[in-house]
């Protein structure tokens, strides 16, 4: 018999209970939402989702300067005073058009508390007013700059959605420019390619992140459909994938992102990368930012802090 897969039901009711505002707040077609629109309805959508618990982190703000002289916003977690902590450079979810370090901080105070590690979030350029490649080189920049801040750590990039998108594309940059040894990768739920084709596309869900959303998400990013193709947009494109860091790839069933993800890591396994993947099959697309209203969101993201202490801890061995 064939397995079926439903959605958890409080992610349900919260869904239902965001998509009432947005109905009252008279949010317009996808088709005709500008990018600044966008940002003041994720604003109020932001509100539905309560800090996640964790203990207590230290937190200061930065700057990196980047090779045209802007500056690239950080927020910097610190766990503990233990010398010689691990570093995570993360990137925020958003579509490459909204979220900031603020949108990714209650995530990132959790896994820095729960694994142990530095973490620097990169506040990076957005689109469409900074389109391809902007985040990209912001994301590569401040992976340099975590190495001249902590030059004898381990480095780890990691991050949700677009996030993931943007560090696994700079660990293929690092993995042929050798100016930063990247130990590992933390990929949650990440657009790996321009490709609408896959069959989780195809299941057309509706929870979250949708078909319509991607394509409105990658034409507000790219300058013209063809940079779909490049490796930095569509990392799962990367020819040889041999020499990648050890990655760690989370999905969820109801994910139009699912396939690509399983192909990425299927195809890291055949070039012999260490990988791993968590998969939850009664979650959506960017659950991780429920989990301080979604108890079954929290007991995943508690899952992915172990696994991801794992790696730190066994590479530190």
């Amino acid at each position: 018999m064939e397995k079926t897969h439903q959605v958890d039901e409080q992610v349900l009711d919260l869904l239902h209970k965001i998509g009432r505002k947005m109905e009252q707040l008279q949010h317009p077609s996808l088709d005709l939402l500008t990018a600044r629109q966008s940002r003041e309805y994720y604003k109020v959508a932001r509100t539905y989702f309560p800090d996640i618990p964790a203990r207590v982190v230290k937190t200061r703000e930065d700057t990196v300067l980047s090779s045209d002289g802007h500056d690239i916003p950080v927020r910097i977690y610190t766990p503990s005073d233990k010398e010689e902590l691990p570093v995570l450079v993360y990137f925020h979810g958003g579509g490459w058009v909204f979220g900031d370090i603020d949108s990714a901080d209650s995530v990132c105070r959790y896994l820095s508390s729960r694994s142990g590690v530095i973490i620097v979030s990169v506040g990076y350029r957005l689109a469409p007013e900074h389109k391809f490649p902007a985040a990209y080189n912001d994301a590569c920049v401040s992976v340099l700059w975590a190495r001249r801040q902590w030059p004898n750590a381990p480095i780890y990039l990691g991050g949700e959605s677009s996030g993931g998108n943007l560090a696994a594309a700079t660990s293929g940059y690092f993995r042929d420019n050798h100016e930063v040894s990247i130990e590992g990768q933390l990929l949650i739920t990440p657009v790996l390619n321009y490709d609408f084709s896959t069959f989780s596309y195809q299941e057309d869900f509706r929870y979250n992140l949708t078909t319509e959303k991607m394509k409105w998400f990658f034409n507000h990013y790219l300058n013209v459909e063809e940079e779909g193709e490049k490796e930095e947009v569509s990392p799962l494109r990367l020819k040889n994938k041999r020499g990648l860091p050890e990655t760690l790839l989370v999905t969820a069933h109801f994910d139009p992102l699912r396939e690509e993800a399983v192909t990425y890591y299927r195809q890291l396994q055949e070039s012999g990368v260490p990988a791993s993947r968590l998969h939850f099959e009664d979650l959506v697309h960017s659950f991780i930012n429920m989990a301080g209203a979604v108890e079954r969101a929290q007991e995943a993201l508690g899952d992915i802090a172990a696994s991801f202490t794992t790696m730190v801890h066994q590479n530190e061995s």
